[in-house]
C-alpha cells in the first residue's frame, strides 16, 4: 500500500477538497465586508473578522487575484460579483489622489488613507490581478489599466541601471522582492493578452536575476541592495529568504517554458540551496530567514515558504518525478500538519516559533495568494502528467 504522505494524487486532492469546502466559502463570506465589498485584512486565530485592522489595498488586489483564480479552475463558482465589487471598492478608496491609474498603501478600518505612499510591490499586485482577470473574464478595460499602471511606473520608478525604484518614498534599500512579483505579473499578462511587450519586460527582470540577484558565489538569493545594486547587510547580516529562492524555482521555469532560456541549473542549486540552509531539523518546514551559511536569523517559520515548496517540487519533478512528486506530497502534508489542520475551518496559522509553536495570531487574507498558487500548480502539475486526482482524500 502507498504511503498517502508521499502520494502526490492523494495529497493534492486533500489540498482541493480543503480549499473548495472549507477555504473558499470562509474567505468569500466572512472575509467580505458586506457594506462595502471589501477583503477584511485578517481573521483571528478563532476564525472570526478583524474588523478594526487597517488595510494594505494591494491585499484586495491579491484576493481579487485569488478569487479570479479559484473561478477559472472551478474551485468556486459566481465569483464575479465578488470580484467586481472588490475592484470598485479599490477603485473608489485606494486610488491615489493625484495619479488615479496607481494606488496608495493603506487604509484604516473606516476606508480612510492613512498612507498615501506608492510602493513597488504593491503595484506589481495590481499588475497582477488586472493580469488574472483579463485572462478570466476579458474585459479590454482591465488591459487598459494594466497599460497605464505599467506607464506610471515606467515614467516614475524606472531606475538608470536597471529595474524600478521601491516607490515614491525614500526606502533604505532596494529589495528583489518587488521585481520578482513583477516578473509574475509581466508573464501573466503576456499569456493573457499575448502582446510581447510584456514578456520583453520579464526578460529585464531576468536580466537582474543573472547579474545583481543570484549571488553566483555562494548559490543563494539576496534579498537588500544600495541603489547601485551592491549587496547590503541588514544588522550587519546578508539576509536570505530560503522561500524566494523556491518562488523563485518556479518563475525561472515558467520564463523558460515562455521563452526557451536554460534556466535548469539555477532551478536545482537555488532548490537545494534553499532547503540546506532553510529546513527546520525538527519539523522540515523552511525558516523565514537564515544567513548564506545557514544560521537561522529569529527562528521563526511563516506558512507561505512551504507553499513554494511544493511548487519548487514540481518544478523539479519534470526532470525526477520519482524523487520529486513525493517530496512535494510531503510538503503538502506538512502544510496541513503545521499550518492548516489546527486552524479554524478555511483558516490557517500564520507563523510558528522556534519550538514549532503557533505565534501569530491572525491569519493574513494575503498568504490565500500563496496557497491558490501552489493548488493551482499542484492541479497543472497532475493533468500534464496524466495523473488523476485522488477519490480517497
Amino acid at each position: 500500500m502507498t504511503d498517502s504522505t508521499t502520494n502526490l494524487e492523494y495529497q493534492v486532492t486533500r489540498f482541493q477538497r480543503w480549499m473548495s469546502t472549507e477555504a473558499l466559502p470562509l474567505w468569500t463570506t466572512a472575509g467580505i465586508d458586506p457594506q462595502t465589498g471589501a477583503v477584511y485584512e485578517r481573521l483571528d486565530n478563532n476564525g472570526h473578522v478583524d474588523t478594526a485592522s487597517t488595510k494594505r489595498v494591494r491585499v484586495q488586489a491579491r484576493q481579487m487575484f485569488s478569487f479570479t483564480t479559484a473561478e477559472s479552475f472551478g474551485w468556486s463558482s459566481g465569483n464575479r460579483k465578488l470580484i467586481n465589487d472588490i475592484w470598485r471598492f479599490t477603485r473608489i478608496h485606494g486610488c491615489h489622489p493625484e495619479h488615479t491609474q496607481t494606488y496608495v498603501h493603506l487604509l484604516d478600518h473606516s476606508d480612510q488613507v492613512t498612507d498615501g505612499k506608492q510602493d513597488l510591490y504593491d503595484l506589481a499586485f495590481h499588475l497582477l490581478a488586472a493580469g488574472t482577470r483579463y485572462r478570466e473574464f476579458k474585459q479590454p478595460l482591465d488591459l487598459e489599466h494594466a497599460d497605464q499602471l505599467l506607464n506610471h511606473i515606467e515614467n516614475y520608478f524606472s531606475a538608470p541601471n536597471g529595474g524600478w525604484y521601491e516607490g515614491d518614498y525614500d526606502a533604505p534599500y532596494r529589495r528583489q522582492n518587488p521585481h520578482m512579483h513583477l516578473f509574475e505579473a509581466f508573464m501573466t499578462l503576456y499569456e493573457a493578452s499575448n502582446n510581447g511587450k510584456w514578456l520583453a519586460k520579464a526578460g529585464q527582470i531576468f536580466s537582474l536575476f543573472e547579474g545583481v540577484f543570484y549571488d553566483h558565489q555562494h548559490q543563494v538569493l539576496l534579498e537588500f541592495f544600495d541603489d547601485n545594486w551592491t549587496p547590503m547587510t541588514v544588522d550587519g547580516q546578508t539576509i536570505i529568504e530560503p522561500g524566494h529562492m523556491l518562488e523563485w524555482v518556479w518563475l525561472l521555469d515558467w520564463y523558460s517554458k515562455l521563452t526557451g532560456t536554460k534556466v535548469k541549473h539555477f532551478c536545482q542549486t537555488l532548490y537545494q540551496r534553499a532547503l540546506q540552509i532553510g529546513t527546520d531539523p525538527n519539523s522540515s518546514v523552511i525558516y523565514d530567514a537564515t544567513t548564506p551559511d545557514g544560521t537561522p536569523i529569529g527562528s521563526t517559520k511563516r506558512m507561505w515558504p512551504m507553499t513554494e515548496l511544493i511548487k519548487a517540487s514540481l518544478v523539479l519533478a519534470q526532470w525526477q518525478p520519482n524523487i520529486y512528486e513525493a517530496e512535494a506530497a510531503k510538503a503538502i502534508d506538512r502544510l496541513f500538519h503545521y499550518y492548516i489542520s489546527p486552524a479554524p475551518s478555511g483558516s490557517y496559522i500564520d507563523q510558528l516559533g522556534s519550538d514549532n509553536d503557533v505565534i501569530s495570531t491572525h491569519a493574513p487574507a494575503s498568504t490565500l495568494y500563496h496557497l491558490i498558487v501552489a493548488l493551482a500548480e499542484s492541479c497543472e502539475y497532475l493533468s500534464k502528467s496524466g495523473l488523476a486526482l485522488s477519490r480517497r482524500a
